[in-house]
């Protein structure tokens, strides 16, 4: 049997959809899984040990000519099912295009309800349910199996670690006795925790000289943010740009995961790795899956439609650094 998987971005969502590999393999092993992703995120998919194919599309550079050209060649797989996890018209478009008998969500079950017209199978599930139930739900319909959430609880680390990587990186930083890992940005500005905030986080955590913080930025503008709060400490270091399969590395490395509602957070959860997700606008209830090492934190503020989301709401500015640091201290000295 032969499956195509569509998700093609963000990072984030490629993270979370990722935990499904498993699954799927647990419930036939001789199905062959095929992954269609933006070329600009296949470095997090690359040699995955349950991912028999991977194929990069040209998406970021609008080349539709050469996209289609991968997409007709690689339909001659013959794919069984086409499993589209992403829910847009583009995603939608494409599982159409690898096979006939594609699954997705119902029009009701999709931010881009247009999409489910392209579904020759559709299933019906709340938008507003937690993602990892969503896609692994949706994958159970398409098989013929049954899933219970709680399966979620024991799944194993979603990526493989390149050891020549994790030497590499053991050698270049200066470490401490614990070390965490605070990822300062995310793809909104209103996802954001502030600055001035972390900063007095930093320097609750800081206390303890046995401990380090280590920085991690995505852009410019989260560069400069993290020099910013690097100056407040000498146990804060500022980390250089990291590829994703280093940063796959140097999470599995740390003792805890700091960071926004984000790709490095999301992937802290499927390493299976101490947490601290900060929830602002965004449903932390939908958007992570909380373990007795993986803690989110948010607003209290009751986000009733996860499809229409206020990116002028800045409601994460009201999240206190005592009480992230309340769950710093439960997961490192519990």
């Amino acid at each position: 049997m032969k499956i195509a998987i569509i998700r093609l971005s963000a990072l984030g969502d490629i993270i979370q959809s990722a935990v499904i590999l498993q699954f799927i393999k647990g419930l036939k092993k001789d199905i062959e899984l095929h992954w269609f992703v933006d070329e600009k995120f296949k470095d997090i998919l690359e040699n995955h040990p349950l991912i028999d194919r991977l194929y990069a599309l040209p998406l970021k550079d609008k080349k539709i000519y050469k996209t289609l050209k991968i997409l007709f060649k690689a339909r001659k797989n013959r794919y069984d099912f086409a499993l589209d996890l992403q829910g847009l018209i583009k995603s939608a478009l494409t599982s159409r295009i690898l096979s006939p008998n594609n699954f997705g969500f119902d029009k009701f079950s999709l931010k881009e309800s247009f999409a489910s017209i392209f579904y020759h199978q559709k299933f019906a599930m709340s938008y507003n349910e937690n993602v990892f139930v969503r896609y692994l739900s949706l994958s159970a319909f398409m098989l013929n199996a049954e899933f219970e959430p709680k399966d979620i609880y024991f799944k194993q680390a979603v990526f493989n670690i390149d050891k020549n990587i994790t030497q590499s990186l053991f050698e270049e930083l200066e470490w401490k006795e614990k070390n965490i890992l605070l990822h300062v940005g995310s793809s909104e500005n209103n996802k954001i925790y502030p600055k001035e905030k972390l900063i007095k986080l930093c320097s609750l955590i800081t206390q303890d000289e046995t401990l380090k913080i280590f920085l991690c930025w995505g852009n410019d503008f989260e560069k400069e943010m993290a020099k910013e709060i690097a100056k407040t400490h000498q146990n804060i270091e500022v980390l250089r740009k990291m590829s994703l399969k280093e940063l796959i590395a140097l999470t599995k490395m740390m003792d805890l995961i700091i960071g926004n509602d984000s790709g490095p957070t999301h992937l802290a959860f499927a390493m299976n790795k101490a947490s601290i997700t900060i929830f602002g606008a965004t449903p932390s209830k939908r958007n992570s899956f909380e373990t007795s090492i993986n803690k989110t934190i948010d607003a209290g503020k009751k986000i009733t439609n996860a499809k229409h989301i206020n990116k002028k709401d800045f409601c994460i500015t009201q999240i206190n650094e005592r009480d992230i640091f309340a769950l710093v201290k439960e997961l490192l000295y519990v």
